[in-house]
């Protein structure tokens, strides 16, 4: 069994284009601020993201928490959710649109509704040996580490510069 989620694992990450990566390090990298929201575990993948892109020196809050500022023009949304289609998620996307944020869904499913989001990156997760969206949720986290590494690199961000921004009260 380990060696099936393992190849599905890298499966998935093989069938990520490219072109997500580098759609992600412009988003960012245009970006006046970052949010990020999710549910459940999708929500917990979001939050991984968005502590790694505070330890890269970007403005990052998670979207719904009760010491979120209001998103404004210039700020990037994404959403972390296998369906997209959410309630909750929906109505964050059509408020941070409405006040000229970008959106962007990663997302598992076959493309949401049109008119939601503004960019859409597809993990391919959705035949899998194990329960639910465990597959999609390895995967973006994955995903999301991977970018990580580029956008570190392609802006000179040093490990040491972020361990300096790590928490110290843990």
């Amino acid at each position: 069994m380990k060696n099936k989620v393992v190849c599905e694992i890298l499966k998935v990450l093989e069938d990520i284009g490219e072109k997500d990566y580098i759609s992600l390090i412009s988003l960012v990298s245009r970006a006046k601020r970052v949010f990020v929201a999710g549910s459940g575990r999708s929500g917990l993948i979001g939050k991984c993201f968005a502590m790694r892109l505070m330890h890269m020196g970007i403005e990052t809050h998670v979207a719904g928490e009760t010491i979120c500022p209001p998103v404004k023009k210039g700020d990037l949304l994404i959403v972390v959710s296998f369906s997209g289609e959410r309630k909750s998620l929906l109505e964050f996307a059509k408020i941070a649109r409405g006040l000229q944020a970008k959106v962007l869904l990663i997302t598992g499913a076959k493309p949401p509704r049109k008119g939601v989001f503004d960019y859409v990156v597809k993990i391919p997760a959705e035949k899998s040996v194990q329960f639910k969206n465990s597959l999609f949720e390895q995967a973006a986290f994955l995903f999301l580490e991977i970018f990580v590494e580029r956008y570190r690199k392609k802006h000179d961000i040093s490990l040491k510069e972020m361990m300096s921004r790590h928490a110290n009260l843990e």
